[in-house]
């Protein structure tokens, strides 16, 4: 992984791969300064719960000597509280919005989506720890978890590991083209905080493995079928996903929508957002420069005063 910045520009034969195979890895986006910062306070929280659970006696030691990839998986074989507390996408501190609004990330996004550009804080951190029972992520389109008007439209998920990410320890691995066809029918998957796509409807194709080095990044669609399996190692397999989309689309955003743009319509089925629960914001834009948010603070604020809405959730899940 190198230390100098990154080209993040894509060439037409990789944004042609994206729209045709509804998938694109991209290495090197990163580098390790820009990812340390999230690394630091994902560390930092693991000691503040490692340390209560200490002093109450539901954990032995906080293992403050283990590597990043290591210490989670000690704790985790005596308790997962730490682990559920991390897996409820409750950290927001300066280090996730630095990443979430890197140059280089937006770059790319950018080339996907469009110049006006909106992230979405449906972030999570994802530690899938060597087997733990909800470590192996079932097949899904993240569209399942959407809008469904917006199935029509391109939401990017960005999937980034924090560690090398291979078949070992659970890298991703996707269904190609599957973003061509329909969004198909999900259901909850069994004992798990997921939703699945029963084998019924998993869509033909030969499933592709895609590993990714640490400062890389792995594309898809929304409508890109895709899932992790079990971590076979010793170690933690780290990684965060990410969301983008053209501030055309619905959109929760405060922001001054432009002519063309996706307004609420109850009447016309547009809703509030793709994914109303949580909070979009601008990262992006020639067009009101003035509405992007550049603090952290900001952030912060938007993700703690947003008012979750409703739901059409046709396959009842939420997001986890």
């Amino acid at each position: 992984m190198s230390t100098l910045a990154m080209n993040t520009k894509l060439s037409q034969e990789q944004i042609a791969q994206f729209h045709r195979e509804g998938y694109l890895m991209v290495g090197d986006v990163f580098t390790e300064a820009d990812l340390q910062p999230v690394i630091d306070e994902v560390s930092e929280e693991i000691d503040i719960r490692a340390r209560e659970l200490v002093a109450s006696g539901e954990l032995s030691q906080t293992y403050e000597g283990e590597d990043f990839e290591y210490r989670l998986a000690k704790i985790s074989a005596e308790t997962d509280k730490v682990a559920l507390g991390i897996w409820n996408g409750q950290l927001a501190g300066p280090a996730f919005f630095g990443l979430i609004t890197n140059p280089s990330l937006l770059d790319v996004a950018e080339q996907i989506c469009g110049e006006e550009l909106i992230a979405s804080s449906v972030y999570r951190l994802r530690p899938k720890i060597p087997g733990h029972r909800n470590s192996a992520v079932p097949w899904h389109q993240d569209s399942g978890y959407f809008e469904p008007y917006c199935d029509k439209a391109l939401v990017l998920t960005v999937w980034l590991p924090l560690v090398n990410a291979d078949a070992s320890n659970g890298c991703m691995w996707v269904l190609p083209k599957t973003h061509l066809g329909e969004v198909v029918p999900h259901i909850q998957a069994n004992g798990k905080p997921y939703l699945e796509i029963p084998d019924t409807h998993l869509p033909e194709g030969e499933p592709l493995c895609v590993p990714v080095k640490k400062g890389g990044v792995l594309l898809m669609t929304n409508k890109t079928a895709h899932a992790s399996f079990e971590n076979s190692t010793d170690r933690v397999r780290w990684s965060m996903d990410l969301r983008y989309q053209s501030a055309a689309l619905p959109t929760n955003a405060n922001i001054t929508r432009l002519p063309g743009e996706s307004v609420p319509s109850p009447e016309d089925g547009v809703p509030i957002a793709c994914y109303p629960p949580e909070a979009d914001f601008l990262v992006r834009s020639k067009a009101r420069p003035n509405e992007i948010v550049t603090s952290a603070a900001e952030f912060h604020r938007l993700r703690n005063e947003h008012l979750a809405q409703p739901m059409t959730n046709r396959f009842a899940g939420t997001w986890a």
